[in-house]
């Protein structure tokens, strides 16, 4: 599993072009609901001393592991830094780096 973060310009690139698929990667609800509010509490956590976070990521061709900040979610997508949208329904798990 690869590593990437938001600030490479050549990872930025990579995120760009992932293919998502269209079902969750996800298979329990417990499990959907616990990423659903790891993401709320890292875009909380980010409008109040800018919180990092490391995001397992699936497409379909890969897992990589994502460096970034959580600017807002919604029950769909997320919105990182610099603009970048990905789904909700890719994102395995949600890292808080301390």
């Amino acid at each position: 599993m690869s590593a990437i973060t938001i600030y490479d310009p050549t990872d930025f690139d990579a995120i760009t072009r992932m293919e998502f698929g269209k079902t969750d990667v996800l298979t329990n609800q417990r499990d959907r609901i616990r990423t659903h509010a790891s993401l709320l509490r890292a875009a909380v956590l980010e409008g109040i001393n800018h919180c990092e976070v490391w995001l397992l990521v699936e497409d379909l061709k890969s897992v990589k592991k994502l460096r970034s900040r959580i600017i807002a979610t919604g029950n769909d997508r997320v919105l990182l830094e610099r603009g970048l949208s990905i789904p909700v329904h890719c994102i395995r798990h949600v890292e808080f780096l301390s």
